[in-house]
């Protein structure tokens, strides 16, 4: 489970670096992250009697223009213990398909690339954003939370999750405590989380910097080293990619959540995260230019020269995040604040803000709006020239690079009695890149070269 479960569309597009096929992030503090960050009652919360079960359900269609699609099915069910804790089971199953940007420029003439293990191809005419076809995928993923009373003050949120998909496998445990302060408007928080995940892409895991084959020809020691040399690298361990790679994920929050009045709350939390192991993409590659020219490199069997990515194997990311919540009237005011850093030279400002409006009839509307902005990887770049060298790690994933993106729409809602609710929400996501890059000979205009995207987000929901 994701820190944002609404803004989960957005989290495949930035700051995503996970290795599975659809590059999604691995699930982070699971859902002991989601209680800290409001989503269920904490201690505050008295023991009651053991009541039927409460679903929460949900069907949500996001739509790239020209891209991906994502169809995906979400059901939260939960039930109060007679001891004042809680149970919690979710279940999310999603199939993705459509086209994904592999990274190469666009070209001048029609383009082929193979898979890592070049039994598969595709051809990208020319003068387009080279997208891989083959972006499919089914993913079912189940989660669940004891959530554990300790005295008056104080609950204990253990959690397990796993999903899994076509070439990546998520396995997770998680602890969240949290106490209330004495006069219970002030409760302090800290969660643990620790996920296990393997990548096995079709054709098997390519090597950083290796030579994407010809078609029909998987990749040999002898295409490797061609790649590194005419490059000025240096091959120092040969050999192909393996089948299988894996990650470890350790993440930490520490957060408090105060209540000013009887109608404003505010959260503060402090997020860390360390990400070791196969943290590439296996799909994405990067074009080689003939130095001068602009030209793309030939390559083996006449097509061009491509290498796939190398990013480092470790990744630190630190996370500041406020939220202030106020009832104004019928109406409530929803608006947060989050900053993120990480040693891959990243930073990230997300704003959002919601406002509900109370309408007659137990219905009521909930404008949206979300702005994102984030500079790029001290790695990426969008192409590498022959014969200057092999960086120690590059890539051209636009999910990398420097943009901002606005997300603005509503959701509106209808209450048929106190424990039962339909909910529509339409949303429209852009994304665009900042800085141009710089005009070279055989290169598209660099506004053509920007990380661009736009999508439409539609949910419907119903709890009972």
């Amino acid at each position: 489970m994701q820190l944002d479960q609404q803004q989960r569309p957005h989290q495949q597009q930035e700051l995503d670096s996970g290795t599975g096929r659809r590059g999604r992030l691995a699930a982070s503090l699971l859902a002991a992250t989601c209680t800290l960050l409001g989503s269920v009652p904490g201690p505050a919360l008295a023991a009651e009697e053991s009541k039927s079960w409460e679903f929460d359900t949900a069907v949500l269609y996001y739509s790239e223009k020209d891209r991906v699609s994502d169809g995906s099915a979400h059901v939260l069910a939960q039930r109060a213990l007679k001891d004042g804790g809680l149970l919690r089971f979710k279940a999310t199953v999603d199939a993705l398909s459509g086209a994904s940007p592999n990274g190469a420029l666009p070209g001048l003439d029609a383009q082929t690339f193979t898979s890592p293990s070049g039994n598969d191809s595709y051809t990208t005419p020319a003068g387009e954003i080279p997208l891989d076809p083959t972006f499919h995928d089914t993913r079912l993923a189940l989660s669940a939370n004891w959530v554990r009373p300790l005295g008056r003050m104080m609950d204990l949120d253990l959690g397990a999750s796993f999903s899994s998909e076509f070439d990546y496998t998520h396995a997770g445990l998680s602890a969240a405590l949290t106490r209330d302060l004495k006069g219970r408007n002030t409760t302090l928080s800290a969660a643990f989380a620790f996920s296990a995940d393997s990548v096995n892409p079709q054709g098997g895991v390519p090597r950083p910097f290796s030579l994407m084959p010809p078609p029909g020809e998987g990749e040999g020691e002898g295409e490797e080293e061609e790649a590194l040399l005419f490059l000025g690298g240096k091959d120092d361990d040969g050999g192909g990619g393996s089948g299988s790679e894996s990650k470890t994920v350790v993440d930490a929050l520490f957060g408090v959540t105060h209540v000013f009045g009887p109608s404003s709350i505010g959260q503060l939390n402090y997020s860390f995260s360390r990400s070791s192991g196969y943290l590439n993409d296996p799909y994405k590659i990067l074009s080689v230019l003939e130095p001068g020219s602009g030209a793309p490199l030939p390559g083996p069997e006449g097509i061009s020269t491509y290498l796939y990515e190398s990013r480092p194997d470790t990744r630190t990311r630190h996370s500041l995040f406020t939220a202030y919540k106020q009832q104004l009237g019928r109406d409530i005011l929803d608006l947060s604040y989050r900053f993120t850093t990480d040693d891959w030279g990243i930073d990230s400002h997300t704003v959002d803000l919601r406002y509900r409006l109370r309408m007659k009839r137990r219905w009521y509307l909930q404008p949206h709006l979300r702005y994102y902005t984030q500079t790029a990887a001290d790695f990426y770049r969008l192409y590498l020239v022959d014969g200057i060298g092999l960086p120690m790690h590059a890539t051209a994933d636009f999910r990398l690079a420097e943009f901002d993106a606005f997300t603005y729409g509503a959701k509106i809602g209808w209450r048929l009695r106190p424990d039962a609710e339909w909910s529509v929400r339409l949303e429209y996501y852009t994304q665009s890149g900042v800085s141009p890059p710089p005009a070279a000979p055989g290169l598209p205009a660099g506004d053509a070269l920007l990380a661009t995207l736009d999508a439409l987000i539609v949910q419907f929901g119903y709890r009972f």
